[in-house]
């Protein structure tokens, strides 16, 4: 796959593009991680023009302008300004963890747009009880408000592993790949993070479930979830619980951690491949 970037105004969406034919499919990464956690099922999307996204803050891709925070409606911004740029009639969304639930939630709000929904260890929004919104939206100003950026300080790379693998549930080898690309360099050589600190903060507001349940039933588009074993999200638990919302869906289990796509693309990837292939 080879670097791209889109210029949607003043934002910069970076990418890996694999420069193929056939139907469109965007990549949208999880939480902290950037292009090149999707890149792994790349050649399984050779029959595609599959684009894996760096989202603002992330990767490659330009900050938000100062003052301003990131907020997943604003993922959803950029991620329409940027099929409507392209002229994509119909795409397949492609999400791991956060990026499944923005293509979820793109898929509900614009079904129309997505021909197929392939959410990797994700299930639809994370929610909360609507008892917590002074809480949570509480928390969020406070964290805001305290993450300040900070003077740039030069950043070793086995450090920023080991620090990624303590409180991740990833393995070193994933872990690198990723921290590779969310890293820049100076002109002597010295490593500086790429990604926006404020991508860190606390989310304003979450859905409630009955928010999130009335977005996910607008999904009309086949679906394809997956349920990695050894992930913190039990996936396969929340599918169980929320299958009656979906028209048309099914999820498979998966051998490995939250980054099973990445640490086993053997197996995932020719799931992903034959959905792709029958749409």
């Amino acid at each position: 796959m080879q670097d791209t970037e889109f210029h949607l105004g003043e934002q910069v969406i970076a990418g890996l593009d694999n420069q193929g034919t056939g139907p469109v499919v965007i990549g949208l990464h999880g939480f902290l991680d950037n292009a090149s956690s999707l890149q792994p099922l790349a050649p399984y999307l050779q029959r595609t023009r599959f684009i894996s996204l760096d989202l603002p803050g992330h990767g490659l891709s330009s900050h938000r302008p100062p003052g301003a925070q990131y907020n997943q409606a604003d993922y959803l911004q950029d991620l329409y300004a940027l099929i409507e740029q392209q002229q994509w009639d119909k795409v397949i969304l492609l999400g791991h963890s956060l990026g499944g639930i923005l293509a979820s939630i793109f898929a509900g709000l614009f079904p129309e747009r997505v021909a197929g929904l392939i959410s990797l260890d994700v299930c639809g929004p994370l929610t909360e009880d609507a008892s917590t919104t002074a809480k949570q939206m509480r928390e969020s100003i406070v964290n805001r408000h305290q993450k300040r950026r900070n003077q740039l300080k030069p950043v070793e790379l086995d450090k920023a592993v080991e620090a990624r693998c303590s409180v991740a549930d990833i393995a070193p080898e994933q872990a690198r790949v990723i921290l590779s690309r969310n890293l820049t360099q100076d002109a002597s050589g010295h490593s500086f993070w790429a990604s926006d600190p404020r991508v860190r903060t606390r989310s304003t507001l979450r859905l409630t479930e009955s928010q999130a349940k009335a977005i996910m039933q607008q999904i009309d588009c086949p679906i394809l979830f997956t349920a990695a074993s050894r992930s913190f999200k039990k996936t396969a638990m929340v599918y169980q619980q929320r299958a009656s919302w979906f028209a048309n869906a099914r999820c498979e289990n998966i051998e490995g951690g939250h980054h099973a796509h990445m640490e086993a693309p053997d197996e995932s990837g020719p799931l992903i491949r034959a959905f792709v292939e029958q749409l």
